[in-house]
C-alpha cells in the first residue's frame, strides 16, 4: 500500500512537471522579444544586428535608453507601460511616412521611411533615428516635446527651458506615471488632483504630450513663464 502510494505520488509529480513545461513561455518570449528588438532598431535605439530573439544586455540597455527618453522608469524591463510607449512611437513614425500605423516596425515601414528620407534629402537607411524623427516633426524625448510647445506660449527655449527642467526634475523626474503617495499629484507636471490633466486629453494618464500641454498651460496661466514658476517653487517647494 505504501509503495503503491509512493509510485502514484512520483507519477503525479512527473505529470505536473510535464504540464509546467508545456505552458506558454512568460513575457519576453522569442516572438515578442524579436518584435521588441525590431521596433528598437527601427527607431534607432538598437543596432541592426541586435535582432536575435534573446533579451540580453544590449536589448536591456536599449530599453532603458528608450524609457529614459520617454518618461518611464528605467528598469530595462519590457512591461506594459514601455510596450504602449514604444508602440505609440513607432505608430507616430508610420503615420508620418504614410505606412500602416500598427506599431510594428516591419519591412513595409522600413521601405516607407527609406522613401521618405530620400525624398527629403536625408541619409536613407530606413531607420527613424534622431535626425529623421526631428525632420518628421516627432519629438524623441519628453524634454523635446516640451520645448516644441514653447513657441506657442511665447517663451524661448534658451531663456526658459532650464527653469522648466528644474521644476519637473524636482516634481516628477520627468516621469509620466509619477504619483505623489501623500497628495495623489500625478504625471510629469504633478497635477493635483491628477484628473485635472484630462482637460488636455482623455489619454492624460499615459501620454506625455497631453500632460505637458496641460502643464505648460498651467504655468502660463498662473505664473506667466517657467522661470517665474521656478522662482516661486524655490521659495515654497511647490508651484
Amino acid at each position: 500500500m505504501k509503495r503503491t502510494s509512493a509510485l502514484r505520488g512520483l507519477a503525479a509529480a512527473a505529470l505536473a512537471f510535464v504540464a509546467l513545461a508545456l505552458l506558454p513561455a512568460p513575457a519576453q518570449a522569442l516572438d515578442s522579444t524579436t518584435w521588441l528588438q525590431r521596433n528598437l532598431v527601427g527607431i534607432g535605439y538598437l543596432a541592426g544586428g541586435g535582432v536575435d530573439g534573446t533579451y540580453g544586455p544590449n536589448t536591456t540597455a536599449a530599453v532603458r535608453s528608450f524609457q529614459h527618453d520617454n518618461g518611464l522608469d528605467e528598469d530595462g524591463v519590457y512591461g506594459g507601460r514601455t510596450e504602449l510607449a514604444l508602440h505609440n512611437k513607432v505608430a507616430e513614425v508610420q503615420r508620418a511616412v504614410g505606412s500602416g500605423a500598427d506599431g510594428a516596425y516591419g519591412s513595409g515601414t522600413t521601405d516607407a521611411v527609406t522613401t521618405w528620407q530620400r525624398a527629403h534629402s536625408l541619409s536613407y537607411d530606413g531607420i527613424a533615428g534622431p535626425a529623421t524623427m526631428n525632420a518628421l516633426g516627432i519629438a524623441r524625448t519628453v524634454q523635446i516635446t516640451a520645448q516644441w510647445k514653447f513657441g506657442s506660449h511665447g517663451w524661448s527655449v534658451s531663456g526658459q527651458f532650464g527653469c522648466l527642467d528644474q521644476i519637473y526634475i524636482h516634481e516628477s523626474g520627468w516621469k509620466v506615471y509619477a504619483t505623489n503617495p501623500s497628495s495623489g499629484a500625478y504625471g510629469i507636471p504633478q497635477a493635483l488632483p491628477g484628473d485635472k490633466l484630462a482637460a488636455a486629453g482623455s489619454d492624460w494618464q499615459t501620454n506625455p504630450n497631453t500632460q505637458l500641454s496641460w502643464g505648460l498651460d498651467y504655468i502660463k496661466g498662473r505664473y506667466g513663464d517657467p522661470c517665474s514658476a521656478w522662482g516661486f517653487w524655490q521659495s515654497h517647494n511647490w508651484y
